[in-house]
């Protein structure tokens, strides 16, 4: 299950994706989100850097527009798309404000770009357990670091909305967690052990972010070259 499913329907609620919308997902990967804005009747798009995903997109979606693209090079005019949407997608981008300054350019000037993406570190359990298990990761400075707040605060994009959607993860027991971590010691139990409940499956309470934004200015900055 896509990380991000848990907050579908409240972003496609905050960005009025809904009958004849044109929609483009940055980061599209099998569709599942650009299925979700079909069955509303929209107008679906999809782009990813990955065929294979693309392909099972295609079969998923068969109405639908998608190519094989970078995020920082999207494949589209200016002022196409009445909402793009970026679900745990933007903070992959090899250029962030490049990325975000694209899905503003295809938008069009009564658009909203929506992007969704885990909350800060410090309010997600799970973050916390893989922090602690590391022993040298400082939660602080993740959320400082975080380039896709950065990117939305120094570029001319306006927050309109904003919102929060509980999004835990559970473990079976024992075996699923060390499977799903890829590791057999003993210390990840420990570490992990805040978190297991009476029936030796373990819950972290994790919560996902999303902001709805406008362009205010639809000239793209220089490439950062990072």
């Amino acid at each position: 299950m896509s990380a991000t499913r848990p907050a579908w329907e409240s972003v496609a609620d905050a960005a009025g994706v809904a009958a004849a919308t044109a929609v483009l997902d940055v980061g599209c990967g099998d569709g599942a989100f650009c299925a979700l804005a079909a069955s509303r009747g929209a107008d679906v798009h999809g782009v990813d850097a990955d065929p294979d995903a693309l392909a099972v997109a295609m079969r998923r979606v068969p109405g639908g527009d998608f190519r094989l693209a970078m995020m920082e090079a999207l494949p589209w005019p200016d002022d196409t798309f009445d909402v793009v949407t970026g679900l745990n997608a933007f903070q992959y981008a090899l250029d962030v404000p490049l990325a975000l300054a694209e899905a503003a350019r295809v938008t069009r000037p009564d658009g909203r770009i929506a992007v969704c993406k885990w909350g800060p570190p410090q309010d997600n359990e799970f973050f916390a357990f893989l922090a602690a298990l590391d022993g040298t990761i400082d939660l602080a400075s993740l959320a400082d670091a975080d380039p896709v707040a950065h990117a939305m605060d120094r570029l001319p994009l306006t927050v309109t909305t904003t919102g929060s959607v509980a999004a835990p993860i559970e473990m079976t027991d024992d075996s699923a967690l060390l499977a799903a971590l890829g590791h057999r010691g003993g210390e990840v139990l420990e570490a992990a052990s805040p978190f297991r409940r009476p029936d030796g499956s373990y819950r972290f309470d994790n919560r996902l972010r999303f902001w709805i934004l406008t362009a205010t200015d639809r000239r793209p900055p220089a490439p950062s070259h990072r």
